[in-house]
């Protein structure tokens, strides 16, 4: 995947750089020195606005052909700052997903005999790329050779276009997130994952309205026996019912529910990979608190995501029980709580952080009985 990206940002580098100075008068590259050093410079500047800005133009894709085919907004994020709209008011808040540069989410429509619009939901916002790009080229071509400016920065904001059509349109998983060309492949081949995409949608819909998930029927969140837990779409299914138990306070029940997903995990994406063992970690400090183990589960790999993750009020949750179980710090356990109730207060997923509240509240009951100097 990341090979792919990068061949593709050198060959718009390279033919933009030939295309640039084709455009360009010669008379004028003659005279100016400073323009022979900046035309690298300008090109990566107007590359990158115009990547961020088909971000955007794809999110929008799928806000539009979602609400067509009756969805409803849930929320539209950009980056780390996301739109969600609470109380009938649109309001601002910070999160993100590691992997991810964008994504909006809506409520599905209720499904008639199994169905439900999928398709040009997930295909919304690559649509919408490739028809600004069509259109950004040819405007490139109508403008006057002696306005190149302009028309290099149009064919570069078309190339960058392809490259979010290309990322999103070809099936990929990329930094373990399947895209949408593979969400649409998977639910085509696959009822269960069908199932799973349509319930994650409705699950995040309802969590965001303030419900909580130990709220809804268990057996929404079961599957087939045969069925590839191993598909992003099937596992997050087995996410959401750990955190149905999680939610109940059940911790036998989410241990049980994450031992039967230990044996695939190798197959299983990174990004639910992660998730799986941050949980296991979670329950294994509460529970025996085997140090060999959590040190085991506790590597780099997943160092790195709890700091990409930092605005997911689970990750401190769990950095707060590691200072309480493992290390029997209150001090920087209680500084952890102070950063979960500042994320907890601004979490646009209400549902999830009155679980994740009631979580840290068992947690700081053996916070409070720790000394107030670290013990060894």
């Amino acid at each position: 995947m990341y090979l792919v990206f990068l061949v593709l940002c050198f060959s718009i580098g390279f033919f933009g750089a030939m295309y640039f100075d084709k455009l360009v008068p010669e008379t004028y590259k003659q005279e100016n020195t400073i323009f022979k050093v900046s035309i690298p410079l300008i090109l990566l500047g107007v590359f990158i606005l115009s990547y961020l800005i088909h971000i955007i133009l794809h999110e929008l894709g799928h806000l539009v052909f979602g609400l067509a085919t009756g969805y409803s907004f849930v929320s539209f994020r950009v980056g780390s700052l996301v739109v969600t709209k609470e109380d009938g008011r649109f309001k601002v808040r910070k999160f993100s997903i590691p992997g991810t540069a964008g994504q909006c989410l809506l409520m599905p429509p209720e499904m008639k005999d199994g169905r439900f619009p999928y398709v040009i939901y997930n295909l919304g916002g690559v649509i919408l790329n490739f028809a600004v790009s069509v259109v950004s080229f040819f405007l490139a071509l109508s403008l006057n050779p002696t306005n190149y400016l302009a028309r290099i920065s149009l064919i570069i904001f078309t190339l960058g276009g392809l490259i979010v059509v290309i990322t999103n349109g070809i099936p990929l998983k990329i930094s373990g997130v399947a895209n949408d060309a593979h969400n649409v492949m998977s639910m085509m081949k696959d009822e269960d994952a069908r199932r799973g995409f349509y319930l994650q949608l409705r699950v995040n819909g309802l969590l965001h309205q303030g419900i909580r998930v130990r709220d809804m029927d268990k057996n929404l969140f079961k599957f087939k026996p045969d069925s590839d837990v191993t598909s992003p779409l099937i596992t997050g299914l087995k996410l959401m019912e750990c955190n149905w138990y999680l939610d109940k306070l059940d911790f036998n029940g989410a241990r049980e529910c994450l031992d039967s997903l230990v044996r695939h995990l190798k197959d299983i994406v990174p990004l639910y990979r992660w998730e799986i063992n941050c949980e296991r970690i979670f329950l294994e400090l509460i529970g025996d608190c085997d140090k060999e183990l959590i040190d085991s589960l506790y590597d780099k790999e997943l160092t790195k995501y709890l700091k990409m993750a930092k605005f997911m009020p689970s990750k401190k949750r769990l950095l707060i029980a590691y200072e309480a179980y493992y290390n029997k710090d209150k001090t920087r356990a209680l500084e952890y709580y102070e950063e979960f109730l500042k994320l907890y207060n601004k979490y646009p997923i209400k549902g999830e952080a009155e679980m994740e509240l009631d979580l840290v509240n068992c947690v700081m009951d053996e916070v409070k009985r720790l000394p107030s100097v670290k013990t060894s």
